[in-house]
């Protein structure tokens, strides 16, 4: 009798063969992804690993397979899977802002999640910094527009951007420590990545005034 797919994903947790065979990379790799935080695992009472298999499904659906993600800052391939389960997790008692993203925005939503991810780590990472806070003032005005478009108030587009923040600095910090960071230098990150943020949030809450001011009447001489 063979067992499907569907079957092995009403599992818990999968051994080191079956997850290392749907991914399809080896024994190795998979370990040091483990390792690194990118997927979690436990072992038996004998000793032998256990992976999740919500987690090992996310690499899969993220494309992350076959290849070796980074497991440091310069790369979201291994920060990704993390933000998703977090996102997943939050679903049975999701906030009312949440459904409007469902349908075509899911995908846009996605794609500036994405891109949120990459101006964070580059920012982290030192890379041309000024570039990369003109690039967040650009990323919360596209915030703001999908969010005036899919009729979300000041607070519920406030409260979306906070929660995918929050999700994003807690995803990232498994990996700034798997890299050796001290504690100093995980700090002075952090610091650097709230700076950016809120030069995303920022913009993303002009957007809710322009269109304010565009109705409010001309005042009279």
């Amino acid at each position: 009798m063979t067992t499907s797919r569907s079957d092995l994903r009403d599992r818990q947790w999968l051994t080191l063969g079956l997850a290392r065979a749907l991914l399809g990379i080896n024994e190795a790799t998979l370990r040091q992804w483990a390792d690194a935080g990118l997927v979690r695992v436990f072992r038996t009472p004998g000793g032998h690993r256990r992976f999740a298999t919500e987690d090992i499904y996310a690499l899969i659906e993220d494309g992350s397979h076959g290849a070796e993600p980074s497991v440091q800052v310069g790369g979201g391939a291994a920060v990704l899977p993390r933000i998703r389960r977090r996102v997943r997790s939050s679903r049975p008692n999701a906030p009312a802002w949440m459904a409007k993203f469902d349908g075509p925005s899911h995908e846009r939503m996605r794609v500036l999640g994405r891109e949120f991810l990459d101006r964070c780590i580059e920012f982290m990472d030192g890379s041309d910094r000024e570039t990369t806070l003109a690039a967040a003032t650009a990323l919360g005005e596209a915030y703001g527009r999908e969010s005036l478009e899919r009729g979300l108030s000041s607070g519920e587009a406030l409260g979306a951007f906070l929660f995918f923040r929050n999700a994003t600095v807690e995803a990232i910090k498994p990996s700034l420590l798997s890299r050796g960071a001290s504690a100093e230098d995980v700090c002075s990150a952090l610091e650097q990545l709230t700076r950016l943020t809120d030069e995303v949030l920022v913009s993303l809450m002009a957007s809710y005034q322009a269109p304010a001011r565009k109705r409010k009447p001309a005042s009279r001489a």
